[in-house]
């Protein structure tokens, strides 16, 4: 009885789960068809154009079948009916939806200015609904949280890397925190590689002029030495195991270099593994003379 009572308890759990992330969806997906209408006009000429139903009609599909899940599905008295034939209606949608948008962005011409309202807002649109579950997302923020030592640091999904071997297929996940991005690997939730978005510094204003968003300031405080730098590196990666995984320094070799520009000094620190058939494994961390983490990137694994 006590094991019957322990099994329908956790399918109760996963069901509310399953719930609460398809009303996360509905809202998603109601919140882009209301944007839709409000379109620069641009983009709004490509879909008409479009014969394929999908690329027309999925928005609105998508959105009345979660209002039927919602208002009927998860009512239901038929569990298996509730996660079964519905959830993977809406899985089918949100693949063809992806489907569609990947086609846009890799195969249409008019899309290939990546500088253009119409390709960022296909773009977007992808990001969106390429999105993993709230919950899932909580791993790769909790990551992120740690690596920075912020546990309230406001951390923004951005969008997901798309396999070169299977467009539809997402393997990594990026995120901003201020002025800098995380790549999140989607498996592990690890943070992989952290540096400074160089692309969001400037932009163009309707009447061709540009404006420049504020820089980020470096501490350049003449703090620490090459080799004091070296221990904060060290420091960082035995202490954000967590967020980054167990790196074991001792099978590395490490190669060091020096930039001095105007008196702001930089370190930099590359570990580097046996070489491999096609790459050579390697961590590189970035310190400033005042001890500020500037650049990490680990690619120890191909």
């Amino acid at each position: 009885m006590k094991l019957k009572n322990v099994i329908k308890s956790a399918f109760e759990q996963q069901e509310q789960k399953d719930t609460m992330h398809i009303k996360t969806l509905e809202k998603q997906i109601l919140s882009k068809v209301h944007e839709e209408e409000d379109l620069d006009q641009e983009v709004k000429a490509y879909f008409p154009q479009r014969k394929s139903f999908w690329a027309n009609s999925v928005l609105y599909v998508f959105a009345a079948l979660l209002i039927f899940v919602l208002f009927f599905g998860i009512s239901t008295k038929s569990p298996a009916f509730a996660k079964g034939s519905i959830l993977d209606a809406l899985i089918s949608l949100k693949n063809q939806l992806q489907q569609e948008l990947t086609q846009l962005l890799s195969n249409d011409p008019s899309y290939r200015d990546k500088s253009t309202q119409k390709y960022k807002q296909a773009q977007q649109e992808w990001c969106s609904v390429s999105a993993r579950a709230p919950e899932e997302q909580e791993k790769a923020v909790a990551a992120i949280r740690d690596f920075l030592d912020r546990p309230d640091a406001n951390v923004k999904y951005d969008c997901v890397i798309r396999n070169p071997k299977n467009q539809s297929e997402p393997v990594l996940e990026t995120y901003n925190v201020d002025f800098d991005q995380f790549v999140i690997d989607i498996k592990t939730n690890r943070v992989i590689e952290m540096f400074f978005r160089e692309e969001t510094n400037w932009g163009e204003n309707k009447d061709g002029s540009r404006w420049f968003s504020p820089r980020k300031q470096y501490d350049y405080t003449p703090r620490y030495t090459q080799a004091e730098a070296e221990q904060l590196a060290r420091d960082f990666i035995k202490n954000h195991e967590k967020a980054i995984g167990k790196i074991d320094l001792d099978k590395l070799t490490l190669e060091t270099g020096v930039k001095d520009e105007n008196s702001e000094v930089t370190y930099f620190f590359i570990w580097k593994g046996e070489p491999k058939e096609d790459y050579i494994p390697q961590l590189d961390i970035t310190f400033t003379q005042g001890g500020e983490l500037v650049r990490y990137s680990n690619k120890l694994s191909h």
